[in-house]
């Protein structure tokens, strides 16, 4: 019987937010994507500066969204469904990538105040980017559904990192609860 362990829970959300995110790095960086951070995604929506923005950005990303948030749901989630293997962690995180891809991605230019409805204006036409508008405050062009405005591979790499994160999740939980 799997039971909830909350240190377990946020030891693993933090691991798994880093290696998530190291495979998003590593992704932008062999042009796989065009995809902004998400500390610069989430700290845009609380200020402009784009150096504060990812400052702030980085504690709601890798501590509030990534440990505590996702790290304990998916915790919870394990002592439901009585299973913390790692190929519940992976169908717990194809869930969650999709919910993302599908729901909120498509939403986001609603809610968050620095994100256009078109691409932002920049070289090249039709690719997603990170501008910085006459305010001096920075612009990001909205995702779209999968993030398919932020690069034709997006979407696939969007998902996958929501996989590995919950795979990752499962294994570190398994290892230590």
């Amino acid at each position: 019987m799997v039971e909830f362990d909350l240190v377990a829970a946020l030891v693993a959300g933090v691991v798994a937010t880093v290696v998530m995110s190291a495979m998003m790095a590593m992704a932008a960086s062999a042009g796989m994507t065009d995809m902004p951070t998400m500390p610069l995604i989430s700290g845009a929506m609380v200020t402009g500066d784009r150096s504060a923005a990812n400052r702030i950005g980085s504690v709601m990303h890798y501590l509030v969204m990534g440990t505590i948030a996702f790290g304990i749901a998916y915790g919870l989630l394990f002592t439901a469904f009585d299973d913390d293997s790692w190929w519940i962690g992976a169908l717990i995180g194809l869930a969650h990538g999709l919910v993302v891809g599908l729901v909120f991605m498509p939403m986001m230019p609603m809610l968050h105040p620095r994100m256009s409805r078109g691409v932002v204006a920049g070289p090249p036409p039709g690719r997603a980017t990170v501008a910085t508008d006459q305010r001096g405050e920075v612009q990001i062009t909205a995702p779209g559904v999968l993030g398919k405005n932020w690069g034709r591979r997006t979407p696939l790499g969007m998902v996958m990192g929501h996989v590995v994160y919950g795979l990752v999740l499962a294994l570190v939980y398994g290892w230590i609860a």
